[in-house]
């Protein structure tokens, strides 16, 4: 509840500098602004999230768990949204999200966010180091593709008995 009143007065608050500003300003200027920021934050936002979901693939990838890219993709979301929104208050804030130590910042009001459930270095608390390292492939421990040394197939194998090639039940 609180988060929901300090939020209305934050818009509120966007609200009464956009009109002071704009009657200074003028319209065409105020109007200006407000697309010129929209078409940046839209662009920031198409661009970031695909550029986060990249690098948090190439992460999970090594096996890693890709908090930070995240994080640091939700900020750039975050300020993409409040370039997106009319008013120069909010636009500030937005351009305050772009500056490069607000990863941190980020890091420090939402601890939760990087640690939280997750253990330090991206692993639960109770896991060991092997749980989260990429298992090794089948096809590097055997010579072969199908390996029936043990009278079964690997998984992921697929027989087919259809009858056909002189299989009957």
């Amino acid at each position: 509840m609180p988060l929901l009143f300090l939020l209305a007065l934050f818009l509120l608050a966007d609200v009464i500098v956009l009109f002071t500003l704009g009657a200074k300003l003028g319209l065409a200027l105020t109007l200006i602004w407000i697309v010129l920021s929209a078409a940046f934050g839209l662009h920031l936002i198409r661009r970031e999230s695909l550029l986060t979901l990249q690098r948090a693939r190439e992460r999970l990838a090594l096996g890693e768990l890709p908090s930070d890219e995240l994080l640091a993709g939700a900020t750039f979301v975050l300020a993409g949204v409040l370039l997106m929104a009319p008013g120069f208050l909010s636009d500030l804030l937005g351009l305050i999200c772009l500056l490069p130590g607000s990863g941190q910042l980020a890091r420090r009001w939402f601890p939760r966010a990087t640690v939280g459930v997750m253990g330090s270095g991206g692993r639960s608390q109770g896991a060991s180091h092997s749980e989260w390292e990429p298992a090794p492939r089948a096809a590097d421990n055997a010579s072969s593709d199908h390996d029936t040394s043990a009278g079964r197939p690997l998984e992921g194998d697929f027989l087919e008995r259809d009858g056909r090639d002189g299989d009957s039940r």
